[in-house]
């Protein structure tokens, strides 16, 4: 069966932040964002049932690197022991958001791929907040991403999976989609037990020139709205 969904987007403890600058920062490299009982509770969640697949919802995005973004790497310690739960178990996808756009990643463990679903938002996005050239180039082209196995998508978009089960004997498959104005705007089919890497990355050419450029544009913009400010995500299962 489907270990169901394990939500840890509200499960959180207060961490100390630093001076107040165009983004506040975390004070220590030692933040956490579970305490004690929350991490308990997942690790008794994670352990309780040898689900076929497992479905881990979080606010924040798990294996992005991207800068500017609100994520579990500013947790490292946290982060680092995340991961190493979910590598314990094998059939894992991640769905989170609060990035403000869509994109799908994966990352390879010692139990097979770890897939993430990362969809936001339904009523905003960075284009609310930064100009439609800036965000779209900053996010495709500025913003590496070693985990995407598919373009990003820009605009007001939310997250839907669906669980095709077969026989007894057959494993299931997952599709992912990405739906925004007009439909399906990214899609992707997992199947369960039969993937053992990662698919091939999504190659950009990064430009450094451009790079720096819209690294400086979009620094002067948060200073006025930062890319944190708004928090809006939904993923729906059906």
């Amino acid at each position: 069966l489907i270990h169901g969904v394990v939500s840890i987007n509200k499960q959180y403890v207060s961490a100390e932040y630093g001076p107040h600058r165009p983004r506040s920062q975390l004070n220590r490299e030692d933040a956490v964002r579970l305490g004690p009982e929350q991490w308990t509770w997942l690790e008794r969640e994670l352990k309780s049932d040898p689900a076929v697949f497992t479905i881990l919802g979080t606010g924040l995005p798990l294996l992005t690197e991207r800068g500017y973004l609100d994520k579990w790497l500013l947790y490292p310690l946290e982060r680092e022991r995340l991961l190493g739960l979910i590598s314990r178990r094998s059939n894992t996808i991640v769905i989170s958001g609060d990035s403000h756009f869509a994109e799908i990643q994966c990352s390879n463990t010692t139990r097979g791929p770890l897939f993430e679903v990362q969809s936001s938002g339904m009523t905003h996005n960075c284009l609310d907040m930064i100009p439609d050239l800036l965000c779209k180039y900053y996010i495709k082209f500025v913003s590496e991403c070693d985990g995407c196995i598919v373009e990003p998508f820009i605009d007001l978009n939310f997250g839907t999976i669906t669980v095709m089960w077969g026989s007894s004997k057959t494993a299931p498959r997952v599709v992912i989609e990405i739906r925004g104005r007009e439909g399906v705007a990214l899609h992707y089919l997992i199947d369960i037990g039969a993937e053992q890497h990662c698919p091939s990355k999504h190659h950009v050419e990064y430009q450094i020139v451009w790079q720096m450029i819209a690294v400086i544009l979009l620094t002067l913009f948060s200073v006025s709205s930062p890319l944190s400010s708004l928090h809006h995500c939904c993923v729906s299962l059906r």
